[in-house]
C-alpha cells in the first residue's frame, strides 16, 4: 500500500510542517508549540495521560495534511502516484474530480483518509487505496472504501472522526448559507405601496418585516456556525481559511 521514509517523503514532510500545512498531531513538537489559551487540540497533559494509559505507540502515528496550496498539491502528485492517479480520474461528465481538502495519514496502518467537500458542498471521505481499487474493479458495486477500525484505534483525540463530522456540518452550513435569499447584508428597501421589503435589483417577491428579521437571523446563525466549524478544524489544520473550503459549485 503506502511506503515512507524515502528522502523525498522526508523532505516533503519537513517542508510542509514548516509551512503549517502538515501537522504531526501527537508529537511534543507540535503540542508544546501551541498557546494553551487558544488551542483546542491535544494538550501536553493529554499526551502524558495517554502515555501512561496506552503506552507511546500512538505518538507520531497520524499526520494531518491540509491541501490548501497549489504547490503542495503539485509536490504531492510528484511524490505519491496513487494521489496523482486520483487527480487524473476522468469523471465522464462536465464536472471534474473534487480533490480532498484534507488527508489524514496513518503511518501504523498505512491508510490515508481523504476528506473534502464536493458538488453542492456535499462532504465526502474515503480511504485512498480502497477508493482507487474500487474504481478499477467494475464487477464490484458499493465496495467499502472506508478506513479500517484499526485506523482509529490510536487516535485518542478523535481527530479523524472530528474532521469528518465538522466537514459534514460545514458543507451543510455552506449550502444553507449560500442558498439564503438575497445577500448577507440584507439590504432591503420598503415599498410604501404594498408595505413589503425588497432587494432592489433582483427581487420579485417582497418580505414582511418579520421575514426580514428572520432572514437576518438565518444569515447570522449560519455565519456563526461556519466559523465554529472552521475554528474546530483549525486545531488540526492551522492553514485553513474559511472561504477556501466553500466549493461554490451549485
Amino acid at each position: 500500500m503506502y511506503t515512507g521514509g524515502t528522502p523525498e517523503a522526508i523532505q516533503f514532510i519537513e517542508k510542509y510542517k514548516k509551512a503549517g500545512y502538515l501537522v504531526d498531531i501527537y508529537s511534543d513538537e507540535w503540542v508544546n508549540a501551541q498557546d494553551p489559551d487558544e488551542y483546542y487540540g491535544p494538550s501536553p497533559e493529554d499526551l502524558q495521560r495517554w502515555d501512561k494509559e496506552h503506552g507511546t505507540e500512538y505518538r507520531g502515528h497520524l499526520l494531518c495534511l491540509y491541501l490548501g496550496s497549489d504547490e503542495l498539491i503539485t509536490d504531492l502528485r510528484r511524490l505519491f502516484k496513487p494521489f496523482d492517479d486520483y487527480c487524473n480520474i476522468d469523471t465522464g461528465g462536465w464536472r471534474s474530480i473534487h480533490l480532498p481538502n484534507m488527508m489524514l495519514i496513518n503511518l501504523k496502518t498505512q491508510e490515508i483518509l481523504c476528506v473534502g467537500l464536493g458538488y453542492k458542498n456535499n462532504a465526502f471521505n474515503f480511504e485512498l487505496s480502497k477508493y482507487m481499487q474500487s474504481r478499477g474493479d467494475s464487477n464490484v458495486r458499493d465496495r467499502d472504501t472506508s478506513c479500517s477500525e484499526a485506523f482509529y484505534e490510536l487516535d485518542f483525540e478523535r481527530v479523524a472522526r472530528i474532521t469528518v463530522r465538522e466537514m459534514t456540518q460545514l458543507g451543510e452550513n455552506y449550502y444553507e448559507y449560500d442558498n439564503l435569499k438575497g445577500n448577507a447584508d440584507v439590504a432591503v428597501t420598503l415599498n410604501k405601496k404594498d408595505g413589503l421589503y425588497y432587494f432592489d435589483d433582483f427581487d420579485d417577491e417582497g418580505m414582511t418585516k418579520e421575514e426580514v428579521n428572520s432572514l437576518r437571523n438565518d444569515y447570522e446563525n449560519y455565519d456563526e456556525w461556519i466559523d465554529d466549524n472552521v475554528g474546530t478544524l483549525k486545531a488540526y489544520y492551522p492553514q485553513i481559511e474559511r472561504d477556501e473550503l466553500n466549493t461554490g459549485a451549485y
